[in-house]
């Protein structure tokens, strides 16, 4: 079986966390068996309108700059037809059975259209937040339902993703698939707590989104209530709120406690991952996190938020949930993680994402998908 995957994200030299997730699920269909081919049509360190391929950690992995025009409708519809061009040869070239397009806007339209006209099956994976804001303009609205109708199956990341682009009237052949994590980098330290001491971790972009000017004085509050705690909080990641947060935290009386460290390399997470007790993720909205099967990966708990995916893998015995945008909920979920904190099976959370997460359960799951489209 020989899979093509083309995806509107990617990770590229400028930034090595964009769609790093599309990125490992190619390393899991390697590791099923499957060698994938990849190519990202909006690669900005690829001169216009070219294309280049090489191999990348086994996959080879076209990459190609077919978005350049400042006119956005008329580079999409530039974008469409050099994509389309590209991919003819690369089906041609590679024999190719099955198109996996991840993220609908716009790569998930080009393979609609690629489809129309050369047959060639696809899935499409649905990862994004903002679904809802570019379905409200009726151009955007149009290609969304034609891609996701064509598809032969839609495949989204959280169940919350799948309801949400059913009640914006979307029709489709829906399943729902989560990302992926290499449970093969994370391992389990001493987890168990006896003197109050606590490091928490945060890794993610420093961005509205993620909640952390809710939970930087939810952590004041509950650290003002609970002085015999001592806690440090290592946030990794950078973005436009950066200098916010830290004024937030200094303001609060944290500055010695919420530790900015900035940006870490992927290869990193894992470290920090167990260096830190658990790990919150506080956001206002997220489609799945991933962050958050990489810290169980580990073993830890993680405190988050019904913010829509973590509903599906989160629950009393690997974490806590509580309400976003809620100081009192996130102060609330903290006092519960620290204090029931020695009551979590390290192991069983491990297992947990293993079974249901790992290389080996996603790569599993998706071939399955294929077989179905392509024999069925």
């Amino acid at each position: 079986m020989k899979v093509l995957i083309i995806s509107s994200w990617y990770p590229n030299k400028n930034s090595t966390i964009n769609g790093v997730f599309v990125k490992e699920q190619a390393k899991a269909l390697k590791d099923a068996g499957i060698n994938p081919i990849v190519f990202y049509p909006y690669d900005d360190c690829v001169q216009k309108g070219e294309i280049i391929s090489c191999e990348e950690e086994g996959v080879l992995t076209y990459r190609a700059n077919t978005s350049y025009l400042r006119n956005s409708k008329l580079a999409l519809l530039v974008s469409i037809k050099m994509s389309i061009v590209f991919m003819k040869k690369i089906v041609k070239d590679h024999s190719i059975d099955i198109i996996h397009s991840h993220v609908c806007y716009p790569t998930g339209f080009i393979a609609a259209v690629y489809n129309k006209f050369y047959k060639t099956p696809f899935i499409l994976t649905e990862h994004m937040s903002k679904v809802r804001e570019f379905a409200l303009k009726p151009y955007n609205n149009v290609l969304f339902k034609y891609a996701y109708n064509k598809a032969q199956k839609v495949l989204t990341v959280s169940t919350a993703l799948l309801n949400e682009l059913k009640q914006l009237g979307f029709k489709f052949n829906g399943e729902v698939m989560g990302n992926v994590v290499d449970v093969s980098e994370y391992s389990i330290n001493n987890n168990r707590v006896y003197d109050n001491k606590f490091k928490i971790a945060f890794i993610g972009s420093l961005f509205e989104v993620k909640g952390l000017r809710y939970f930087i004085p939810a952590l004041a509050s509950f650290l003002d209530e609970n002085k015999d705690y001592d806690v440090e909080f290592n946030i990794y990641g950078d973005g436009n709120q950066r200098e916010e947060l830290e004024e937030l935290s200094r303001k609060l009386n944290l500055n010695h406690i919420c530790k900015f460290h900035g940006r870490v390399k992927k290869n990193e997470i894992p470290k920090k991952i167990s260096e830190n007790n658990f790990l919150v993720l506080p956001s206002i909205k997220e489609t799945f996190g991933s962050v958050l099967i990489e810290a169980m990966a580990g073993g830890k708990p993680v405190l988050t938020t019904k913010c829509g995916g973590p509903q599906d893998f989160v629950d009393e015995t690997r974490g806590v949930l509580v309400n976003p945008k809620s100081i009192e909920h996130l102060k609330e979920g903290l006092c519960n993680i620290i204090e029931t904190y020695n009551e979590f099976d390290n192991q069983k959370i491990r297992d947990f994402v293993k079974e249901n997460y790992s290389y080996e359960a996603i790569g599993k799951k998706l071939i399955e998908k294929y077989q179905e489209v392509l024999y069925n």
